[in-house]
């Protein structure tokens, strides 16, 4: 627009990246589980680091689900299969999910999996009676393992030390993005601890001696309970409600007392299935270390709420959000 005088009064517009010579940041989309990239947006060596991770949890599958069909419900080998099958499902979700939202947790914990697993292979033909899928098996992993392991722990620092989603998802107040990192890190140990609980269940169950009704009706209800316990731990602590936050922490501590009776129990059948009662042992202590992180993790969570996190991470709308600093808390 001109005024009376010929000169134009209009005002300029606002000045983008690309005005600036920036190229624009890729864009997020939203899913059920938060703000994540498009796959189109993944660097090269990311696409590089799932394919093999996806190729290589394939083949464990498929050599894992031979194993199953082709040994007794009584062999050793039967429940080691079971346990890594249930950890390729979680591998597989770790992969994807860990690099579209960069989760530096979610990788490490694959990367931790994966060197796990690859002991357990080379003792298993080692120690075990020696087959071709188990040579075969053996194989594949010591030669994709140590990629997968490198390239997690490298991704993860990468995402770790440049926290670009967490940035484009609330912004530049570094307050929020403490919080946001710290919630993050609790969902992971969330699905961490749910893998955890679903393998004590599957070694308890196959390598007892005799699994009576009372371990039958604990195992199914406590199962319930932990899917449960984990929908609502996620669900409350995303939408910061006060009243799930509570009911969260009473039931916490019950699977605790359920995996130290069980861990106690061992002693039964420790002599005859030496690698089973120490697979059991080892998989109950970091159960138990876990669950304490998480409820150690979820109390500076919870004193974190109605500082604006979950309407610019998951658009939840809540109470107004109170300035850095007045009753907001990062440890």
């Amino acid at each position: 627009m001109a005024d009376s005088g010929g000169e134009d009064t209009s005002q300029p517009g606002p000045v983008s990246f690309a005005d600036l010579g920036i190229p624009q940041p890729p864009k997020l989309q939203d899913t059920l589980l938060g703000k994540a990239r498009q796959f189109q947006d993944v660097e090269v060596k990311e696409r590089v680091y799932i394919f093999v991770s996806l190729a290589t949890v394939l083949a464990t599958f498929g050599f894992t689900l031979y194993k199953i069909c082709t040994v007794a419900s009584s062999d050793p080998d039967f429940t080691f299969a079971l346990v890594l099958l249930v950890s390729t499902l979680f591998a597989v979700y770790y992969t994807l999910h860990g690099v579209l939202q960069e989760r530096a947790t979610e990788l490490l914990v694959l990367s931790i999996a994966t060197f796990v697993v690859l002991i357990y292979l080379i003792v298993n033909y080692a120690a075990g009676r020696k087959d071709t899928v188990k040579l075969i098996r053996l194989i594949v992993a010591a030669v994709l393992c140590p990629f997968l392991i490198g390239m997690g722990l490298y991704l993860g620092l990468g995402y770790y030390r440049s926290g670009n989603l967490i940035f484009r998802t609330v912004g530049a107040n570094t307050h929020l993005q403490n919080i946001c990192r710290l919630l993050f890190l609790f969902f992971d140990l969330l699905k961490f601890d749910m893998q955890l609980s679903i393998s004590i269940v599957i070694l308890i169950l196959t390598s007892r001696l005799n699994v009576d009704t009372e371990d039958i009706v604990v195992l199914s209800v406590g199962g319930v309970v932990t899917i449960a316990w984990f929908i609502l731990a996620y669900d409350c602590m995303r939408r910061e409600n006060k009243v799930g936050a509570i009911i969260f922490f009473i039931f916490s501590p019950a699977e605790v007392a359920y995996v130290i009776y069980k861990l106690y129990q061992t002693a039964d059948y420790i002599d005859k299935y030496r690698g089973l009662a120490g697979s059991t042992i080892a998989c109950g202590i970091m159960a138990l270390a876990v669950r304490a992180f998480i409820i150690i993790i979820a109390i500076f969570v919870v004193r974190n709420f109605n500082n604006g996190l979950k309407e610019k991470a998951f658009g939840v709308q809540g109470e107004q959000m109170q300035e850095p600093g007045q009753s907001g808390f990062v440890p």
